[in-house]
């Protein structure tokens, strides 16, 4: 039975980042599967450089585009739509998976399907993630998707946009799977999600109650909820009758159960923020032999 890895917000626009995923061995990963929840780079070329080297050192890699690989630079696409597109063709090309797939024989049969996801920022949608924070810039102006991510005429408000990948996702929805299903997003599904101080992700899971301003808040006026993710995802992997959720895009680590589904996210990020945890980052082990192995806590 393939063991079953996750990592994501690899950045390798960072020499650091880059060094350190060129630098996995080639042999200790070759029967196992890699799970990247996105955020490898907004790079044509480092996009290929990676995905070409993550499948010589695993048996399988599959992946879904993050907000990162969407930002269009100097004409690099015609807009993120397209270069959404461009980035499926080249993992088509490189046997990268973004499809559903099922690894494994027998009873250690375990299904792995990619969901593609957007954040939705209206503060009316149902479907947001956004809690109002004390102090926070409106327009989330720090915020670099607001410069470097560019929609075509239809697909102009957060929510066409999340749409528009849900649609995407909706044809797997019906799909007949005969093994537990582990699925992963780039996007978060659940307010529970954000807050690493689980009393806090217990208080914010419904409410829109405001987050207090911290004084250790490095950027006070971000609020991160409004571009953390979309709970029309939960939706979905539930409908899909998930056991694991994998995620990114926070950049901070978690793995929790709640009602019945294991959430877990395994970041690189920056390398500033591997250096304040003081740790090496390695890709987690998720699932092995019929058994999602990491003890999760419980909400």
């Amino acid at each position: 039975m393939p063991r079953i890895f996750t990592l994501s917000d690899l950045h390798v626009d960072f020499p650091a980042n880059m060094d350190y995923m060129l630098s996995l061995p080639d042999i200790k990963y070759k029967s196992d599967v890699l799970i990247v929840a996105g955020d490898i780079s907004d790079s044509m070329d480092h996009l290929r450089t990676i995905l070409s080297s993550l499948t010589r050192k695993f048996h399988t890699v599959t992946f879904v585009p993050g907000n990162h690989e969407l930002w269009v630079r100097r004409k690099s696409a015609a807009d993120s739509i397209a270069k959404f597109h461009t980035i499926i063709d080249l993992c088509e090309e490189l046997n990268v998976q973004t499809r559903p797939f099922a690894v494994g024989e027998a009873d250690r049969r375990v299904w792995i399907t990619p969901l593609f996801s957007w954040y939705r920022t209206d503060e009316t949608d149902p479907d947001t993630l956004f809690i109002p924070k004390a102090g926070e810039d409106l327009e989330n102006s720090p915020w670099t998707d607001n410069y470097l991510c560019r929609w075509p005429a239809q697909i102009n408000t957060s929510r066409r946009v999340a749409d528009y990948f849900l649609q995407i996702n909706r044809q797997h929805i019906y799909q007949s799977y005969d093994a537990p299903l582990i699925t992963f997003s780039h996007f978060l599904t659940r307010r529970e999600l954000i807050f690493g101080n689980l009393d806090m992700a217990r208080q914010y899971a419904n409410g829109r109650e405001t987050i207090p301003r911290y004084p250790q808040d490095p950027v006070p006026e971000f609020n991160f909820s409004r571009v953390a993710g979309c709970a029309q995802i939960d939706h979905q992997l539930r409908q899909i009758g998930a056991k694991v959720h994998i995620y990114g895009h926070q950049h901070r680590n978690r793995n929790r159960l709640i009602d019945g589904v294991h959430y877990l996210s395994k970041c690189l990020g920056y390398n500033r923020e591997r250096s304040m945890l003081g740790k090496t980052v390695q890709p987690q082990l998720v699932w092995h032999d019929g058994i999602f192995l990491p003890p999760a806590e419980e909400l």
